[in-house]
């Protein structure tokens, strides 16, 4: 049994933790955005708007990940996803130690039964005790709510430490086991907080049940065509199971497969070609702790309903690492309930948060070679969705993606979306928009290949596009590549103003490729600056800002109206309703001592975007030649336009970024 945790093995491991890699953007791939940027008149500046908004912006959510808000402040680093990969899995994954020679089987327990009481130990002191049966009511069928996330109390830092000590013990116990003289009818060991059951060289058969209240649940098989059945969830404590050989099926009744919540699960299957099956949160899934799947090779095929395939939430890290072989993953959805092009999939190294309420996590989906093949439906493929990461990198094959919406790169509301892929003629398919490199809302959304002769196909606003300050990359400079796209003119580097700020997109390509849209041969073509429209006010309105605009709109006696916010905002300065009474300035002005008041009060406000909205609808001379000195870029651009509107001067000492010097002031649209 000595060589079944392989050189090769513990060579990759031990690479992961080389130690945290710095994030720099590829010399190249800069050097090329920022020509496209200057062309354009923008300035390399424009990749800082996201970070501008952000830090201006209210503040990032409850367990918002730190390397969330680096990247959407340095968005081309996001491209160096093997840096992201070595920062990322040494927070929770150890190298196996090499034993010296072999020792017994129970002496080899004694030790890593003393280890998992003390990552016990931790985990208590980490995680407060919590009522855990809703939330596996709510897995088992689909995500976990927000509200239940949020009762879960913890300790991060002491919680990472419990989950790195399990991991390290059982890459330690592995190692050991590989060499040690293991009874061949197997065994079970159980105690109260802990079941370790060592399998057999056969065709074994083990039943799971999720890790809850501090439990520890480890299998570990040396051989034979398995079946694992159940569910192997961590839910505050500590689930393994390590697969040395044999084509195994993995078929879950519930949420599983490197799968925890507020703890850590690891998978490990070092060969055969196996199956992979569950419904929802699994197969690399996370939410305040870690969940890996990890297969080192064969041909092997992962389905899951939706919601896994390196999937993080709540500041959990999910991953998916399959070292090779020609694979095939299958995300199938649940309704979408705003009926948009497809089903919510949530797979294929995704991450999301619960917007307003709880940041996310991150989602990586690593594929190290094969010809491998991606579906899904909508949110899959390399996609980050509020204050969140996920990134899908395959190093090399002939692949297929297909997808139908925010898919293969895309970044939604302050978040960031990676797809990379190293090597071959790959093919990218999505039947709707969103996606191949598309930043949405203040994030960022990267497609890069490196090589090969690719095919990309999308209906719109895609293959590096952005809107409402996002910004997006597709680049491919090499090979002879095909870019397919609807007849609207959304996509090949189009992106449109929002906030009076601009969005990036930005397509790099190789001399032999060729372009079609609309079903004809075209040519990406350098368009004049566009601005989002605003959004139709619909009246009567749910949202209380958006009913005081209502208000205004439809009042006989208007001056009234603005007497009662002139009152409101003297007796609450602080009021939510601050910015929607700044838009009514310009929507229903009120007389103009009044006005001049209320836009006096709200140049008082700390957020720069009240300030920004109001200055745009009454603009003075003093708010002005403030806001062109502030560091905020909104409020900056709404000074260039009242100073503009007043005929007046920036200031000498007004620090302007390129593009709101050099391209004439653009409207503010929200």
């Amino acid at each position: 049994m000595g060589g079944m945790w392989s050189g090769r093995t513990i060579a990759t491991l031990a690479a992961l933790l080389a130690g945290c890699a710095a994030l720099v953007a590829d010399e190249s791939l800069e050097r090329q955005v920022n020509a496209v940027l200057e062309r354009r008149g923008l300035g390399s500046d424009a990749l800082g708007v996201i970070d501008n908004l952000v830090r201006n912006g209210p503040p990032a959510p409850h367990a918002a990940p730190p390397l969330v808000l680096e990247l959407l402040a340095r968005p081309l680093a996001a491209a160096d996803v093997e840096s992201l990969f070595q920062r990322l899995v040494p927070a929770v994954f150890a190298p196996p130690r090499v034993s010296a020679g072999p020792r017994s089987f129970d002496e080899l327990l004694r030790a890593y039964l003393k280890e998992l009481a003390e990552a016990q130990g931790l985990l208590r002191a980490a995680v407060s005790p919590f009522d855990d049966s809703r939330l596996l009511e709510e897995l088992a069928s689909g995500l976990p709510s927000s509200a239940r996330l949020l009762e879960i109390e913890l300790d991060a830092m002491k919680l990472e430490r419990a989950n790195r000590l399990f991991l390290e013990a059982t890459a330690r116990f592995a190692q050991g086991f590989a060499a040690a003289d293991v009874p061949a009818e197997g065994r079970r060991i159980e105690t109260d907080s802990v079941t370790i059951v060592v399998g057999t060289r056969g065709n074994d058969v083990h039943r799971l049940a999720p890790a809850r209240g501090g439990r520890v649940s480890v299998i570990i098989d040396p051989g034979g065509d398995d079946q694992y059945v159940g569910s192997d969830l961590a839910l505050n404590g500590f689930s393994a199971i390590v697969d040395f050989s044999g084509n195994d099926r993995y078929v879950m009744e519930g949420p599983g497969l490197g799968a925890a919540i507020a703890g850590a699960a690891l998978l490990v299957d070092l060969a055969g070609d196996d199956s992979y099956q569950a419904k929802f949160f699994a197969q690399g899934a996370a939410a305040f702790g870690i969940g890996a799947l990890v297969d080192f090779g064969g041909n092997d095929r992962y389905r899951v309903e939706a919601f896994g395939q390196g999937l993080g939430l709540g500041g959990g890290i999910g991953v998916l690492w399959d070292g090779g072989g020609d694979d095939r993953y299958i995300a199938g959805a649940v309704p979408d309930p705003y009926n948009r092009a497809g089903g919510l999939s949530f797979a294929q190294g995704v991450a999301l948060g619960y917007r307003g309420r709880l940041g996310g996590g991150i989602g990586i989906l690593r594929d190290d070679g094969g010809d491998d093949t991606y579906e899904a439906q909508m949110f899959a493929q390399g996609v980050g969705y509020y204050y969140a990461l996920g990134v899908l990198w395959d190093r090399g094959g002939r692949d297929t993606y297909r997808a139908v919406q925010y898919a293969q790169g895309n970044g939604v509301h302050q978040a960031v979306g990676v797809l990379r892929d190293e090597a071959g003629d790959d093919r990218y398919e999505m039947s709707a928009i969103y996606g191949q490199g598309m930043g949405l809302d203040v994030a960022v959304g990267l497609l890069v290949d490196d090589a090969g002769h690719d095919a990309y196909r999308a209906r719109a606003v895609a293959q590096g596009a952005a809107t409402a300050n996002g910004f997006g990359l597709l680049a491919d400079s090499g090979g002879d590549d095909r870019f397919e796209i609807g007849p609207s003119p959304h996509a090949w580097g189009h992106a449109e103003w929002m906030r009076g700020l601009p969005s990036v997109g930005v397509l790099l390509h190789g001399r032999g490729a060729q372009f079609v849209r609309d079903g004809k041969a075209a040519r990406p073509s350098e368009l004049p600056v566009t601005v989002m429209p605003a959004t139709p006010l619909e009246c009567p309105a749910q949202d209380a800002g958006d009913a005081l605009l209502c208000r205004l709109d439809q009042a006989a006696d208007v001056e009234a109206v603005w007497r009662e916010l002139q009152a409101l905002l003297s007796e609450d300065p602080a009021t939510p309703l601050a910015g929607s009474i700044a838009i009514g300035l310009a929507r229903r002005p009120p007389p103009r001592a009044l006005g001049d008041d209320i836009a006096a009060r709200l140049a008082q406000r700390e957020s720069c975007n009240v300030r920004a909205l109001a200055l745009r609808g009454w603009p003075t001379l003093a708010a002005a030649q403030a806001g062109a000195r502030s560091s905020c870029y909104r409020l900056q651009s709404a000074a260039r336009a009242a100073l503009a509107r007043l005929g007046a001067p920036l200031p000498a000492d007004a620090a302007l970024p390129t593009f709101l010097r050099a391209l004439p002031p653009q409207d503010d649209t929200f």
